[in-house]
């Protein structure tokens, strides 16, 4: 997922703030679109912006000392693509966000369906961090009849969906390489559209097939989340999982055999991997093999030397001495 990245600290350095954000600004039309921005006069001015396309979908993430952001009727006009937004205000201390008339005041972890084809303004008094995703029209109206009916109508963070949605997000934002192809992409692509056709409220038989996908995926993400930052915690087992997650333990195991990874397989392997990190690292030469073992979740040394020669090759104290090529 390549990622293009527009930030003031880019600009040349030693020019006058109200300079730096002039330049600023020509160039952010010439990427993003013509809109009047005002900036917080109180502070230095900075901004960051991100943007990813990941099959139909696009990505942003957007933070800086804004004051106001306006896209008149004009400036929406020249947008011929007429996507639809859906913000997430991160952090900050709060926006005041108007379209189509109606203005809502927003409060980090707040999430709104936008129209990138009409007229749009926010307002706010301090640095915030947003994320955005960018759906085409056509693709959300095919899973989304009523999508127009919706703009600038609140989604309940606690949904399921939009919880769901959200983390995915997080996810692919702190990711540099989640869609170097474009089959991924493009199934990624569609898991996100899923889940926002869920978030939205999509018809039944739409909804039926974004459960079956949108969701099993962000239950695996969150499943696999789980994992990765308790594999060394030797009481981890299916049954902590879903009572964490809320689901049965089947439900965790179904989902991780769909990856083509058991419970038991994943959570070995980042166990020996970690491991494998301690035993070639000096910092850890005091340890004993068996006290490095107990710290990556393994209960039984016998059992742990076993399973890492058979990954490895040799050993644990093999590795130690001099097979740490392996």
């Amino acid at each position: 997922m390549k990622k293009i990245v527009f930030a003031s600290d880019q600009l040349p350095a030693g020019i006058a703030d109200h300079a730096r954000f002039a330049l600023w600004r020509d160039i952010y039309a010439s990427l993003y679109g013509d809109a009047q921005i005002s900036r917080l006069e109180d502070r230095p001015f900075a901004s960051r912006s991100e943007f990813s396309q990941i099959g139909d979908v696009g990505i942003v993430q957007c933070a800086g000392t804004f004051e106001r952001y306006v896209r008149t009727a004009r400036h929406a006009a020249k947008d011929t693509r007429g996507d639809f937004l859906i913000g997430f205000l991160r952090s900050g201390p709060g926006m005041s966000v108007v379209q189509r008339g109606r203005e809502r005041k927003l409060a980090p972890g707040d999430v709104t369906l936008y129209s990138n084809s009409e007229a749009y303004e926010s307002r706010t008094n301090d640095d915030h961090v947003s994320h955005g995703l960018c759906i085409p029209r056509a693709r959300l109206l095919e899973r989304v009849a009523n999508a127009d009916d919706l703009v600038i109508a609140p989604l309940d963070p606690a949904q399921p969906a939009v919880r769901h949605l959200a983390r995915y997000l997080d996810f692919l934002l702190a990711s540099d390489e989640v869609a170097d192809d474009p089959p991924l992409g493009e199934r990624i692509g569609e898991t996100l559209l899923d889940l926002v056709a869920l978030a939205l409220g999509s018809n039944a038989d739409v909804a039926e097939v974004a459960r079956s996908r949108g969701l099993r995926a962000a239950r695996i993400h969150d499943i696999v989340a789980d994992i990765n930052a308790r594999f060394a915690d030797q009481a981890l087992s299916p049954q902590a999982v879903a009572l964490r997650l809320g689901v049965s333990p089947r439900y965790v195991q179904d989902l991780l055999q769909e990856t083509g990874i058991s419970f038991t397989e994943r959570v070995t392997e980042l166990r020996l991997q970690k491991a494998r990190l301690m035993l070639a690292s000096p910092q850890h030469d005091r340890l004993k093999v068996s006290d490095i073992a107990f710290a990556c979740g393994f209960g039984n040394v016998s059992y742990f030397n076993q399973r890492f020669r058979r990954r490895f090759g040799v050993a644990p104290r093999q590795y130690r001495g001099g097979g740490r090529s392996v």
